[in-house]
């Protein structure tokens, strides 16, 4: 049997995998859709195959308190916001440069339990929040032909990346993980649809509608690993394994677009996984 890190681990590696391979098929759309209309039909598709799975598994018709859906409209809040800024990056940007910069989230994470949950935070964690930060500014260096708006969209990603996981976490168990995906998919599907009113619809070919469908598969999958990760084993043990994610998203970059990172981008992103990692083992072996 499994224990509940060794879960948490797979669940983590698993959720950021899914996510970065759903990232690289929404990719491939950018050349025939615009953002909010390949978030649309991927939203289209992956709402069906979460609720037929959430419906198989007893999980589409319960009983939540007013609280629980105040949470859920928060995270869906966060989830819109983080997807947006996330995907219009995306869409300009390299990969691998876009999921190095999301992964500061596990210092901004620090940084709210600090400020605003109460934590007490070490002058250690606090020393690796601003230096993890630096290898951040490495990544979209301010001042260069590199930095442009969507830079910027990478980094708000990160803010509302920090929202959804810190609302994630307070979610009680008897929230479903496949009912919290759904929410949060019909929430980003009907927003983006919104955003889709009065666009011009391009003619798709044959091969975007396989692409949509593993777009859909995959970030179904990401939400449900998503909520479940945050409910298997502890948080300091599980957490440093989302690095994975960025690993993958360098592997892809190189496959599939030739992007090869920068030695800007690489040593940024060594500096903020060192850091992050640093941060959550100063967290598990002082509590600082």
């Amino acid at each position: 049997m499994w224990s509940a890190n060794a879960k948490g681990a797979f669940l983590m590696s698993a959720g950021r995998i899914a996510f970065v391979t759903n990232d690289a098929f929404m990719k491939f759309l950018f050349t025939d859709l615009s953002v909010f209309q390949a978030m649309f039909l991927r939203g289209v598709l992956a709402v069906p195959l979460i609720t037929l799975i959430a419906f198989y598994q007893d999980s589409l018709f319960i009983r939540l308190g007013w609280r629980d859906f105040g949470l859920l409209i928060l995270r869906g809040i966060a989830q819109i916001g983080m997807g947006s800024c996330f995907l219009l990056a995306l869409s300009n940007m390299p990969i691998a440069n876009v999921a190095a910069i999301m992964q500061a989230l596990p210092l901004s994470l620090v940084i709210v339990a600090a400020l605003i949950l109460g934590e007490i935070v070490g002058w250690k964690r606090w020393a690796a929040v601003v230096i993890g930060m630096c290898g951040v500014v490495m990544v979209i260096r301010p001042g260069t032909d590199d930095f442009t708006v969507y830079s910027l969209l990478a980094v708000a990603a990160v803010g509302f990346a920090t929202l959804n996981d810190a609302v994630t976490r307070y979610l009680p168990s008897r929230v479903p993980a496949l009912f919290a995906a759904l929410f949060t998919a019909t929430a980003v599907c009907v927003f983006s649809g919104g955003m889709c009113i009065g666009d011009v619809w391009p003619e798709l070919s044959l091969v975007n509608w396989p692409v949509v469908m593993l777009c859909a598969i995959t970030v179904a999958g990401g939400y449900l690993l998503q909520v479940m990760t945050m409910r298997q084993g502890e948080l300091s043990f599980v957490a440093p394994f989302r690095y994975i994610g960025l690993v993958w998203a360098i592997l892809l970059g190189v496959v599939l677009f030739a992007e090869w990172p920068g030695i800007w981008t690489l040593s940024g992103s060594l500096i903020i996984v060192a850091t992050g990692l640093y941060a959550f083992h100063v967290k598990q072996r002082h509590g600082l």
